[in-house]
C-alpha cells in the first residue's frame, strides 16, 4: 500500500470527545478525490493504523484537503487516544489513498441515511453528494445526547426533515429503527454506520418490510459480533498463484497471520474484516466468508476474499498472490 505524507493543518472540537482533522499535503500539493463513503487508512506516528472515514465532498475530483471526524474510543487500544492526545496543526504523519467499500450506488432511488453517534461522518458525505446528483434523501440520526452530536449544526437539508433523537431527551431509550423506516419506498437504498445493533435493527426493520438484502449497505466499526471468526476453525492450505508456493493455516490462526509468517506481506489495516484492505482474488476454492463487507451475492460469487477473517470450507484455496 503506497501512503502519502500528509499534515495537520486545522483541529477543531465538534462534540463531547469528538474532534476534527483538516489533513493537507505539506507543499499545499492537491491530493487524490474520492466519491462519499470513501475513509483513510491512517498511519499515526505510535506505529498504529487506523481507517476514518472521509467529510469533505469532492465527487471525484482532486482536493486540496481531507477532513474526517474521530471519537474517542472508551477502549482505544491506541488509535482515537493517540489522535486526540497527540495530533495538533503542523503534526506529519501518513495516510492512504482514499477507498471505498460504503459507495452510494449510481442509480437515482431514494436514500435513505442512518446514523448512530460517530457513523454521521460518512453519511454527511453521502447527503452532501445526493444534494449535488438532485437525489432525494432522508437522513435519521441518533445519538446519546446534543452534546455528543458531531455536524448537528452543519447538516445540510433533505427530501424530508431530520429525524433526530437524542437519548436523553428519551428517558434513555434508543431510537426506534422500525418507526423511523416506516414509509421506507420500495425501491429505496439504506446506508447505516452506526452501533452494530443500530445496524442489526435497521436490517432486520427492512427486511420484514420485505425490502431487498442487495439495497442495505452497512459500515461497520469494528467486527460483526455474531460473525463466526474464531469458532469451527479447521486448518487449511493456501497456494499461491503467482509463484506455486504453498502455505499451511493452522486452526487457530488467521491466512494474513500464515502468509506474513511465510514473508508473503498483504497490505492490512483492521485485521477485523471491517476495512477491506487485505481484499485477495480467489482463483479456485470455496471460502467461508466472515467478513462485514462484502454482500450476500459477493460472497456467493466467491471471487475475493478478506485474509484477515475468512478462511477456506475445503482444504486448500488457490489464491492470486
Amino acid at each position: 500500500m503506497d501512503f502519502l505524507e500528509l499534515v495537520v493543518s486545522q483541529r477543531r472540537v465538534l462534540a463531547t470527545h469528538i474532534i476534527e482533522l483538516t489533513l493537507a499535503h505539506p507543499s499545499g500539493a492537491t491530493l487524490p478525490g474520492f466519491w462519499a463513503g470513501a475513509h483513510l487508512n491512517l498511519r499515526l506516528p505510535n506505529g498504529i493504523t487506523r481507517a476514518y472515514s472521509l467529510v469533505n465532498p469532492s465527487q471525484g475530483e482532486p482536493v486540496d484537503r481531507y477532513t474526517l471526524a474521530v471519537a474517542l474510543a472508551p477502549d482505544s487500544q491506541g488509535g482515537s487516544a493517540y489522535i486526540h492526545e497527540h495530533l495538533v496543526p503542523g503534526s506529519q504523519l501518513q495516510a492512504s489513498a482514499p477507498a471505498n467499500h460504503f459507495a452510494l450506488q449510481p442509480e437515482a432511488a431514494p436514500t435513505w441515511l442512518v446514523a448512530g453517534g460517530i457513523g454521521i461522518t460518512p453519511l454527511l458525505a453521502m447527503a452532501r453528494e445526493c444534494n449535488a446528483r438532485g437525489q432525494p434523501w432522508v437522513l435519521s440520526y441518533a445519538c446519546q445526547s446534543r452534546a455528543h452530536a458531531a455536524y448537528l449544526d452543519e447538516l445540510p437539508n433533505g427530501a424530508q426533515p431530520l429525524q433526530l433523537h437524542f437519548d436523553n431527551e428519551h428517558n434513555g431509550q434508543v431510537f426506534n429503527v422500525a418507526q423511523a423506516l416506516r414509509n421506507l419506498p420500495a425501491d429505496a437504498q439504506v446506508y447505516c454506520c452506526g452501533p452494530a445493533p443500530m445496524m442489526q435493527a435497521v436490517r432486520d426493520a427492512a427486511q420484514a418490510m420485505g425490502h431487498p438484502a442487495s439495497a442495505l449497505h452497512f459500515e461497520f466499526f469494528q467486527a460483526d459480533p455474531t460473525s463466526s471468526h474464531g469458532q469451527n476453525n479447521q486448518s487449511f492450505e493456501i497456494e499461491l498463484s503467482r509463484s506455486g508456493k504453498v502455505v499451511h493455516v493452522a486452526a487457530g490462526q488467521s491466512a494474513l497471520d500464515a502468509l506474513e509468517e511465510a514473508d508473503v506481506i498483504v497490505p492490512s489495516v483492521c485485521r477485523e474484516g471491517v476495512c477491506g484492505t487485505c481484499e485477495c482474488d480467489v482463483i479456485s476454492g470455496e471460502v467461508d466468508h466472515r467478513d462485514t463487507l462484502l454482500s450476500n451475492e459477493e460472497k456467493a460469487a466467491n471471487q475475493t476474499m478478506m485474509l484477515c477473517v475468512s478462511r477456506a470450507k475445503g482444504a486448500r484455496l488457490v489464491l492470486d498472490l
